[in-house]
């Protein structure tokens, strides 16, 4: 199924990533050597996009400057929300409504803060039973502890009922919607401004929206401090058991991760102490515990990891 065009979701306040967040925008936090922005932009070109938006608001004006020097953002357009956030269902109808887009084409909506890694043939088989639908979503298992809405679906996969995560017991598995979809534009009504995904969109109440669930579909999550500890070590750890891991290979190809920088028995990026990954130019010496230098830092031993930027520090908990 062909892609008009991709949407990367980059709005957001990055409230998730704690007082560094509020000084570094989450899209432009390192997945090693390339931003998070930068990898999701070639994932979308690898789906096979042929243009490709990202959607502005806080810290927009950093963002930019940081695309606009950069080869990768060579034809990139950004789309402002201004004076406020539009909402990801406002975001879509502003790109939609843009003249050279016109509510024509299929639209991928992509979050810039996690990767669903698949290549372009197993995507196209996940889509094209679902070419005469409004929206497809795609959908993954995860423990309702994550505080995550579940989706309801009945039997042929049409999404029925969101169940807020306030009625889900703890520490049960549910299926929630990953935020990565992919819209039909021909099929929207226009809607100007401010709205939600799941009221001008994909109104499933009023029309089938099909729920595809990535199964054994590689994920990985870089969206608050806790997962993108997590998330980077992981990278390590499964270089080290596959080095031709797919979504590595990826990485790799993109010149995001330098296998040479790699200490595969201590699981250090670039770094001599065991469990350090750094990511400012100079090789670290200072490091005193488990920690992402994500500039030049001073990292004091704590009693947990934490992730390091400037004078800034998250304590990994």
């Amino acid at each position: 199924m062909r892609i008009n065009h991709c949407l990367i979701l980059a709005a957001g306040f990055g409230t998730r990533m704690g007082a560094i967040g509020q000084k570094l925008p989450k899209v432009l936090w390192p997945v090693f050597e390339k931003s998070l922005l930068e990898l999701q932009v070639a994932y979308a070109r690898s789906l096979g996009a042929e243009k490709i938006y990202i959607n502005l608001h806080y810290m927009g004006e950093e963002i930019e400057a940081y695309c606009r020097s950069r080869d990768a953002f060579r034809d990139v357009r950004f789309l402002w929300e201004k004076p406020k956030i539009l909402g990801i269902g406002g975001a879509i109808h502003n790109l939609a409504a843009l003249p050279e887009v016109d509510y024509r084409g299929r639209l991928l909506v992509l979050n810039a803060d996690q990767f669903f890694y698949l290549k372009k043939e197993n995507f196209s088989k996940f889509l094209s039973p679902h070419a005469d639908k409004v929206g497809v979503l795609f959908t993954y298992w995860v423990n309702s502890s994550l505080g995550y809405n579940a989706l309801e679906l009945d039997g042929e996969r049409r999404v029925r009922r969101i169940v807020p995560k306030k009625e889900i017991p703890p520490d049960k598995k549910i299926e929630t919607y990953t935020g990565i979809s992919v819209i039909d534009l021909a099929k929207l009504d226009r809607v100007p401004g401010e709205s939600e995904f799941f009221e001008t969109v994909c109104p499933f109440e009023k029309t089938d929206v099909p729920g595809v669930l990535l199964e054994n579909v590689d994920y990985w999550d870089f969206g608050t401090v806790k997962r993108y500890w997590e998330t980077t070590n992981a990278v390590l750890a499964t270089y080290r058991a596959n080095s031709n891991h797919p979504f590595l290979r990826f990485l790799v190809n993109e010149k995001a991760l330098k296998t040479w920088k790699i200490d595969l028995q201590r699981l250090s990026y670039n770094a001599t102490a065991p469990r350090v990954v750094n990511l400012a130019p100079a090789e670290e010496t200072r490091a005193l515990g488990p920690c992402i230098l994500l500039t030049t830092a001073r990292a004091e031993k704590r009693d947990h990891p934490a992730i390091f930027w400037n004078e800034l520090s998250e304590e990994v908990r």
